[in-house]
């Protein structure tokens, strides 16, 4: 996926300052998608040089101006031919840990303990996405317009973080259970 996508699928929601899509990103994408906030205001000046969206500075008494910004029809229409090309793809995420246990056999006590990391902080991923991702879509679904209808699949995707999540726990559990076998042997 790209960013931009992201980006202007939120913004069909509704109108939004670079600050409410970076806080709305996190409540939502950021469950498989990564991106920080300053990822977030280059692209969406790039998609307004593109003409997909436009922004309105909007003054402030005693606060900071700020920019809102809004999908125009041809952001629209370039959401609508994204999702019109149903691909499916997944891309070949770049992990850290997989290259160092691939390694791992050179520092079997430093492996153990990555895979034992692993598993801990997908545990508390886990948990962190069943209290704040659900609240999230609870949230969400009563702010946007017709959200109770799209919360269906703000759940789907949260259902597949969850499972990812669980297989990674999976994972590491036996590759802790083969290192360990392997140590005691």
């Amino acid at each position: 996926m790209s960013l931009q996508y992201g980006l202007l699928g939120l913004l069909m929601y509704q109108d939004s300052t670079g600050y409410e899509l970076t806080k709305a990103f996190e409540a939502s994408l950021n469950n498989f998608w990564h991106a920080q906030s300053s990822q977030i205001y280059r692209e969406l000046s790039r998609m307004e040089e593109k003409g997909w969206l436009t922004s309105q500075s909007v003054i402030q008494e005693k606060r900071p101006n700020k920019r809102v910004y809004a999908i125009t029809d041809k952001g629209r229409n370039e959401v609508q031919k994204w999702l019109d090309t149903g691909k499916v793809e997944f891309d070949n995420a770049h992990e850290p840990l997989l290259v160092r246990v691939f390694f791992g056999a050179n520092a079997p006590e430093v492996t153990l303990a990555l895979l034992k990391a692993c598993r801990k902080m997908c545990l508390a991923h886990i948990e962190n996405l069943q209290k704040r991702a659900t609240s999230s879509i609870s949230h969400y679904s009563t702010k946007f317009y017709d959200g109770a209808n799209h919360s269906l699949y703000w759940e789907m995707t949260l259902d597949y973080g969850i499972a990812n999540s669980r297989t990674t726990v999976e994972w590491a559990e036996r590759c802790i259970e083969k290192l360990e076998g392997e140590a005691k042997a």
